[in-house]
């Protein structure tokens, strides 16, 4: 291709216009998490606690850092003891509250509560719990790592007194510490098949009858016990395609004990049919986990993951649209050597030491600016996103580049504007959420994307 030709090419596609619609979209956006769990159980037990506010502020304030707004808490089933040496990784070894059957200890789980009473005190406003293992004593293995042969896990004879300790760990944090979980899941990742002993994590597979009976059974003992303002949320599959396949062979009765879709958008490409069976069935629906470390070596600057989460943040908001996305952990391991994660710290030491990756600032670009009550619009652009803050009269667009420079034109006609000028955020690897002013033009922004960048366009002042 001649340079004349690339030339009037680029100032083509420079001068189409992107519309952004205030009807093309949908309500109901309940704002962004994390999952406590391995990192609840380590940060929460720092000894400085001038550190640990700080993680929280970062993590939490919706001002000094990523405002976070819902977290999940993992009711931990607890190792067998007896299992030397435990395999369980770093932070892996969440304690449970039932260590012997008929033995309660509920000064377990210490680090995970601190954080997540921090959490509420900085604004987070919705809890889910979630479970990966049973008690190790109510396990066929006699481990919360999983089966020998990576089958179910939960004992015949276990699943009343499953949904038992379940619903028992709710209605505690409710009347002791004043926190009421609106969902709760009894499953992570049910069918997939690596749950097994001698595993790094604790996790157990239900087939999908045994997933419907644990539902049903966890859906009645918190009516028995009178936890009204907690409901039943399932599958959570690593896969959106196996909710699917799970919701699908679910009889009325499961379905009807449940009142969110919640799933993992690791993989799978049935984003739109999930969303439309959500509806249709008119259950909320939750993007519960998703987290990325790239496809680089080690590296707390690492733009891989960077481009791989905002991405998929993307994606899941326009063709999922759900109503919650929630990353995995915020703060991950460093002696792991990956870039999972918003933040490091050495798990095995616990020396209450951070360090931000890059990752932080790809997820701010969008938690710190689509706030909560947000209207998501779809944009006709797949590589972006926007939102309406009615309360606010803010409209927010969030673009990725995962290529060279290039530039974007969005028309704003649809929206009424008294300011001519916006604020722009961008993430590049040279740039953590440097902030800019941008002009509009004719009701239109241009905006010049550099090369593997996430950039945020903030317009105050605008009206529908």
């Amino acid at each position: 291709m001649s340079g004349t030709n690339r030339s009037n090419n680029e100032r083509t596609i420079a001068e189409t216009a992107i519309q952004i619609r205030p009807e093309k979209g949908y309500d109901g956006f309940e704002g962004w998490g994390t999952s406590l769990a391995w990192w609840g159980h380590i940060v929460g037990r720092w000894s400085s606690e001038e550190k640990l506010d700080e993680v929280m502020d970062l993590i939490f304030d919706a001002d000094k850092g990523l405002g976070l707004n819902i977290i999940r808490y993992n009711i931990g089933g607890g190792e067998n003891p007896a299992i030397q040496p435990n395999t369980l990784r770093p932070g892996g070894d969440v304690p449970g509250f039932q260590p012997e059957k008929g033995q309660w200890n509920w000064n377990a789980d210490e680090g995970q509560r601190n954080v997540m009473l921090a959490a509420i005190k900085r604004g987070v406003d919705l809890a889910e719990a979630f479970s990966n293992s049973p008690p190790y004593w109510m396990t066929i293995s006699g481990s919360v790592t999983g089966a020998v042969d990576g089958g179910n896990n939960l004992r015949e004879d276990s699943y009343e007194e499953f949904a038992d300790y379940l619903t028992e760990v709710v209605k505690h944090y409710k009347e002791v510490h004043g926190i009421t979980f609106r969902t709760l899941n009894p499953l992570n990742e049910p069918v997939s098949n690596w749950w097994r002993k001698g595993n790094i994590q604790e996790g157990a597979h239900f087939s999908i009858d045994k997933q419907m009976e644990i539902i049903k059974k966890t859906a009645l003992s918190l009516q028995l016990k009178g936890l009204s303002g907690t409901a039943v949320s399932a599958p959570d599959e690593n896969s959106v395609d196996e909710v699917l396949e799970m919701l699908h062979g679910y009889d009325e009765d499961t379905f009807n004990s449940i009142a969110q879709i919640n799933t993992h958008t690791y993989t799978g490409f049935g984003l739109a049919e999930l969303r439309e069976l959500a509806k249709v069935k008119g259950k909320k629906l939750w993007m519960s986990e998703y987290g990325t470390g790239g496809t680089g070596p080690h590296n707390h600057e690492d733009m891989s993951c960077v481009m791989e989460l905002a991405e998929r943040v993307i994606s899941d908001l326009r063709l999922l649209q759900p109503a919650a996305w929630v990353y995995w952990q915020a703060v991950e391991d460093e002696s792991a050597q990956n870039n999972w994660g918003f933040i490091h710290s050495d798990f095995r030491v616990g020396d209450s030491q951070y360090e931000i990756t890059k990752q932080y600032y790809a997820m701010a670009q969008f938690s710190k600016f689509i706030r909560p009550g947000s209207r998501i619009l779809i944009t006709d652009d797949p590589h972006s996103v926007a939102a309406y803050d009615a309360a606010n009269n803010r409209l927010t667009v969030v673009v990725h580049n995962q290529g060279g420079p290039r530039q974007a034109v969005y028309d704003l006609s649809a929206f009424g504007a008294d300011r001519s000028t916006a604020k722009v955020y961008r993430t590049t690897e040279r740039d953590n959420l440097a902030e800019s002013e941008l002009s509009m033009n004719s009701n239109k922004i241009t905006l010049d994307l550099e090369a593997q960048s996430v950039t945020t366009v903030i317009l105050s002042d605008i009206t529908i």
